[in-house]
């Protein structure tokens, strides 16, 4: 006959519990640095917020897909380059994680003085070398 420990469980359970919070607080972070490297349009911070691979895509609003991380990392540098003053809030932000790769979703607020608007977004990212990286972002209109 088994026995059963429910202490035990209970410990393990609060274990993965936490787990999973720091995981989903890592992908939150990782998120965070990307829209704040996006508001100052800085390219080195933008830099630092994608990872590595031949999987690294980008969709800009009415654009086609952009593959792989020096191509993403180009077209953020023209999106910087029109200097427009920026500001981005997100709303409705859900945090997926399962395993190496996690999934955001979001409502991104954009104020750019002359155009304002919300866009439903997506941003993948991937655990590498024990930091979560963005390897896809994609942004489309979003209803009022």
């Amino acid at each position: 006959m088994l026995s059963e420990d429910y202490a035990a469980a209970a410990r393990l359970r609060d274990q993965l519990q936490s787990v999973r919070s720091d995981e989903v607080l890592g992908v939150e972070q990782a998120n965070a640095r990307f829209y704040a490297a996006f508001e100052r349009g800085d390219n080195s911070e933008m830099a630092r917020c994608w990872g590595d691979g031949e999987h690294v895509r980008c969709t800009h609003p009415s654009a086609q897909c952009i593959v792989g991380r020096d191509s993403v990392l180009e077209s953020w540098s023209l999106v910087f380059r029109s200097g427009a003053k920026l500001r981005i809030r997100t709303e409705d932000v859900e945090v997926h994680v399962a395993g190496q790769f996690a999934f955001l979703t979001c409502v991104e607020v954009v104020d750019a003085a002359a155009a304002r608007g919300r866009l439903a977004a997506t941003n993948i990212f991937e655990l590498q070398q024990g930091v979560w990286k963005m390897v896809h972002h994609h942004a489309s209109q979003a209803s009022e």
